[in-house]
């Protein structure tokens, strides 16, 4: 297939096709040359059915997360995605270029394989042990992972023989791929997850439904995870309606495989969407569910520490300094028997660093700002270079804590830092976030570090203005 493709973005028309960003006109060359829409959507992760309305006119695609996700999928040389208004990918053997040289899989196979790879340490992986196995996923991970492939599809030809260590693969690469959301981008993770999630499903299809099979409960157990994970980066990536999709399917999971810990994940990541939008209120509410579906059970206190300081942080937005202070506690006390590497693979992100700014913005919002600043200044001298992704949250909280104390060129320095880590990680879930710092210092327009933060702001939005349409 890749010869094919390569023939088909060597035709000189295909360029003026994607000037006119006519995705629908690329995939009836691709079809013409035998490329189905089923593997269309395969490389691509967009659904076939929207395949097919691009290829057809009635859809006309619009959003960049859409032409990231064709491009990346299909593996578009340079010069086409540039056609197609995107900014070019530093390529190294079919590898992309993430982190300053460290280079992530292009192609959904080597994802597959990465994660699994990362998902089977049985010790705390480090950032760095990560991008090193990622640097070499190409080649000594994959003659690694072989084995385990070719079970996996055996399994995939005869659903039916569903067994204990296709189940443990499975486990294994969800878990991976939940390590793995720290350091790669949304858009490519969200392209391995589909691929993963499609491959689970022709599984599933083919075992009966037992509520006493215990392999069935943990595999849909595993689809659960998964999808979480799924929605959080489609909804990382603009695209509310998938995320919406995905939170729906874990919820189902959650259910079938009487697991609450993957409900209240559900409930946690989707309330991260209406809190950027300030409807603390909204967001609260999901988060009142998520804990009532912990109530009285204690598998997982790393979900609950999360849900909790979330609770606290949206209480305290709302000026409801009881509830805040209430979900504070139950939030510290679950924090202390919590051991993240031993909990559900979405609680690993939950260090102290993450902990901590989840104090400093409830406190700050609750007017306690002596004990805000001084988690602050506690986090700011350990902070160092930590993940990406969570060092854009961090940031922000901390800013948000320094303005709300008039501290403003110091919350300026610190949301610029974080603007700059939105830039570089595409973490668009975050800018509204920091669009509000900007509003919270218009007052103080005319002193220069604020006009430095809001043109910083506005250049921001302009980058990623064809991603938030």
């Amino acid at each position: 297939m890749r010869q094919v493709l390569e023939t088909v973005f060597a035709r000189q028309d295909v360029e003026g096709v994607c000037k006119r960003r006519d995705l629908g006109g690329v995939i009836r060359l691709l079809t013409k040359y035998g490329i189905t829409q089923g593997q269309i959507a395969n490389l691509t992760g967009i659904p076939q059915g929207r395949i097919s309305e691009y290829k057809s006119g009635k859809r006309i695609p619009t959003a960049k997360h859409t032409f990231e996700a064709f491009a990346d999928g299909l593996g578009m040389p340079g010069h086409l995605r540039s056609a197609l208004g995107l900014a070019a990918r530093t390529e190294v053997n079919g590898t992309l270029m993430v982190d300053g040289g460290i280079h992530i899989p292009g192609d959904t196979f080597d994802l597959q394989v990465l994660a699994e790879a990362v998902g089977k340490r049985s010790d705390v992986v480090k950032r760095r042990e990560m991008l090193a196995m990622v640097a070499k996923v190409g080649a000594s991970a994959a003659v690694i992972q072989t084995e385990a492939w070719e079970r996996v599809a055996h399994a995939l030809s005869k659903p039916s023989s569903l067994d204990e260590s296709i189940v443990r693969e499975m486990e294994a690469r969800s878990a991976g791929f939940h390590r793995l959301e720290e350091i790669i981008p949304a858009a490519v993770l969200f392209k391995g997850l589909t691929v993963h999630l499609r491959e689970l499903g022709t599984l599933l299809s083919g075992i009966p439904a037992n509520a006493s099979d215990e392999l069935r409960t943990r595999f849909v157990a595993v689809a659960g995870e998964s999808s979480v994970l799924a929605g959080w980066a489609a909804s990382d990536m603009g695209n509310a309606a998938a995320a919406r999709n995905y939170y729906e399917t874990a919820e189902r999971a959650a259910k079938e495989a009487e697991d609450p810990a993957i409900l209240a994940c559900s409930l946690g990541y989707r309330s991260y969407a209406p809190s950027v939008k300030g409807a603390h209120g909204r967001s609260r509410a999901l988060l009142s569910s998520a804990l009532e579906a912990l109530s009285g059970r204690s598998e997982s206190p790393g979900t609950l520490s999360w849900i909790a300081a979330r609770h606290a942080e949206e209480s305290a937005a709302l000026g409801d300094k009881a509830v805040a202070l209430n979900s504070w506690a139950r939030a510290d006390d679950a924090y202390s028997m919590t051991d993240t590497e031993e909990d559900r693979v979405w609680t690993r992100f939950l260090d102290q660093n993450r902990f901590d700014s989840y104090r400093i913005s409830t406190y700050a919002n609750i007017g306690r700002l002596d004990e805000a600043q001084e988690a602050a200044s506690a986090l700011l001298a350990r902070l160092g270079h930590p993940d990406r992704k969570k060092a854009v949250i961090i940031l922000e909280g901390i800013a948000v804590a320094h303005l709300s104390q008039g501290s403003v060129q110091e919350a300026c320095k610190l949301a610029r830092e974080g603007l700059s880590l939105v830039r570089e990680t595409e973490f668009l879930m975050w800018l509204p976030k920091f669009e509000a710092i900007g509003q919270g210092l218009t007052r103080w327009r005319a002193q220069p570090p604020v006009r430095a933060y809001l043109e910083d702001l506005a250049t921001t939005k302009r980058h990623f203005a064809s991603s938030l349409r």
